[in-house]
């Protein structure tokens, strides 16, 4: 009986195997900023969408530039500090709404760029960190772009203090231990305070802790689920905490109790705060004062760090370069 005999599958050409490498290959990973190295609390992400028909028709129709020239000039904007940190909005710019058209110019979401805005404070705690960042971002047609902005250490203190308390129940009394948490944290930003709060139960003052004690100094330690501090830093959570919800009328409310103004600066005065951070005023409303410059490091100067995302708008505007008179329309 006749065997049958298997045949020979033809060889791949090397261009076929090319063609069939390239065919699997995967894309390549797109950049993330990855902050996660940073304490949470100098950093901030903010994003806003900026409508290209509108500024396309700002600048053909309005300034009567040329398309070439209108197309460079959005290609190498960049958002100005007012844009980025303004509470609210102006056209161009405008805060997304998933599939809404731009309620400006009525414009489909195919026209809306993306801004994506990574701020860092800078400090000690954080400049190492943000130029190891920086030096990883792409560099190619400036797809990202970094911003200097200077301000002073008090200015820095109190928006951190804005933008904490508005995310705090205050009819919850855990958020107590939020301010703790988020004080510590801004603080001493390279203990994972996230891990230590975790298994706590309870904020102590210790007299066990800091300068005679034996060993390096320490200004907190766990124990029993107990998380103990200095009496000093204990004092400062205290004035933390009356700051958030300080009034006129029933005081700022602390881990210890309520008190008034007049009643929290006799006791910083009795516990040796005041005294410890050279605080020498007669009346609470001028030792309030020197205590908020000693806390927040007053008119030092400080620096915030920008890393403007603009790989979106880039994206749009190669969308612009071929279907100019549509995005015309659009923007009528």
């Amino acid at each position: 009986m006749a065997t049958k005999t298997k045949k020979k599958a033809p060889k791949e050409s090397a261009a076929q195997r090319l063609k069939a490498k390239k065919s699997v290959a995967k894309k390549p990973a797109v950049f993330r900023v990855d902050l996660s190295a940073f304490s949470p609390e100098s950093v901030a992400r903010s994003e806003r969408s900026l409508c290209v028909a509108c500024v396309w028709q700002i600048f053909t129709r309005a300034m009567s530039l040329a398309h070439k020239t209108a197309l460079s000039e959005i290609k190498r904007y960049t958002p100005s500090f007012e844009e980025l940190t303004s509470a609210e909005a102006f056209r161009p710019f405008f805060t997304a709404i998933d599939k809404q058209p731009c309620p400006y110019c009525g414009s489909p979401v195919k026209w809306h760029a993306r801004i994506e805005t990574h701020r860092i404070e800078g400090g000690k705690a954080t400049d190492v960190l943000r130029r190891n960042l920086v030096k990883k971002l792409p560099t190619s047609h400036d797809q990202f772009v970094v911003l200097e902005q200077k301000a002073t250490q008090q200015h820095a203190f109190f928006e951190w203090l804005e933008k904490m308390s508005a995310h705090l129940d205050l009819d919850n009394p855990a958020w107590l231990r939020d301010v703790s948490l988020h004080y510590l944290s801004r603080k001493e930003p390279k203990v994972n305070w996230q891990a230590e709060f975790a298994g706590i139960h309870s904020l102590r003052r210790s007299r066990r802790l800091g300068p005679e004690q034996e060993g390096p100094a320490k200004s907190w330690e766990v124990e029993n689920g107990r998380l103990y501090l200095t009496p000093m830093l204990f004092d400062e959570l205290l004035l933390v905490q009356y700051l958030v919800t300080r009034s006129q009328l029933a005081g700022g409310l602390t881990m210890e109790r309520r008190y008034t103004l007049p009643e929290l600066w006799h006791r910083l005065r009795h516990s040796g705060y005041l005294r410890s951070i050279g605080v020498q005023a007669d009346n609470p409303s001028d030792a309030l004062e020197q205590m908020l410059a000693h806390l927040s490091g007053g008119e030092a100067s400080a620096r915030y760090y920008y890393i403007v995302d603009r790989r979106d708008l880039l994206e749009k505007v190669k969308t612009l370069e071929t279907e100019k008179p549509r995005a015309r329309a659009a923007g009528r």
